[in-house]
């Protein structure tokens, strides 16, 4: 499960999936609670602890997206700008554009929820995530606009040399807005075991940055948000 507000994941168990499904399906934790004593045959009481305890852990997230910056030097500094320097004229702009779009994205993680973020970069997050084994290296970007590709690639010139870890997060929203005339989406994934997250985009068949995914992500806005439907399965 994602929490929007927060970014942050959780992997839940059997019980704390089906919580999760009968507080999207009954709207509050006093139905879903009736629901759950109804369902297992357990006492109200036990139901209403377990159904507090989902409700609680949702609640009180509150971890931070933002990460560590690089400390840039001089030296460092002045080796990029020479590496931009050599760029074609149309490389040049092409990058400056990048990285007006990566600032916004910092801002962004600092001050808005990934679903807000997202819908405001043009790349939404996708409703229909599923378990998938497919992986793009981005060869789809043949099909683009001789733009979209060099813009495309001042992305990722930009987040390679950028003071934060140009994460696939980072990456998938700049993406995102260069291709928004495609109607892009948002998808995220979990990797392996769930230890590790992923996210890229897809638009208009093609794909870009994706990776074998594991885990369905069911996302949550926080207390009063009715939260889109689990897909059932225990990996999310």
């Amino acid at each position: 499960m994602l929490h929007v507000p927060s970014g942050t994941y959780l992997k839940l168990d059997g019980s704390a999936s089906t919580i999760v499904d009968l507080l999207i399906e009954h709207g509050d934790a006093e139905h879903a609670t009736a629901a759950l004593a109804a369902r297992f045959a357990i006492p109200m009481e036990r139901a209403g602890v377990d159904v507090a305890a989902v409700v609680t852990a949702l609640t009180s997230l509150r971890a931070s997206r933002a990460s560590h910056p690089r400390r840039p030097t001089a030296s460092g500094a002045l080796s990029v700008f020479r590496s931009w320097w050599r760029l074609s004229n149309p490389l040049k702009a092409a990058v400056v554009k990048a990285m007006a779009m990566v600032l916004v994205v910092e801002v962004g993680l600092r001050t808005m929820d990934i679903g807000r973020l997202a819908a405001r970069m043009g790349v939404p997050l996708a409703t229909g995530t599923s378990v998938s084994d497919r992986a793009g290296d981005d060869g789809d970007a043949d099909s683009l606009s001789v733009r979209e590709q060099r813009d495309l690639w001042a992305a990722v010139w930009v987040l390679d040399r950028w003071v934060f870890d140009g994460t696939c997060l980072r990456r998938a929203l700049v993406t995102g807005f260069l291709l928004r005339r495609h109607h892009p989406e948002l998808h995220l994934g979990l990797i392996g075991e769930g230890e590790t997250s992923h996210a890229w985009v897809e638009a208009e068949g093609m794909t870009f940055n994706a990776l074998p995914v594991t885990g369905i992500f069911t996302a949550t806005g926080g207390p009063g948000h009715r939260m889109p439907r689990s897909t059932g399965s225990d990996a999310v």
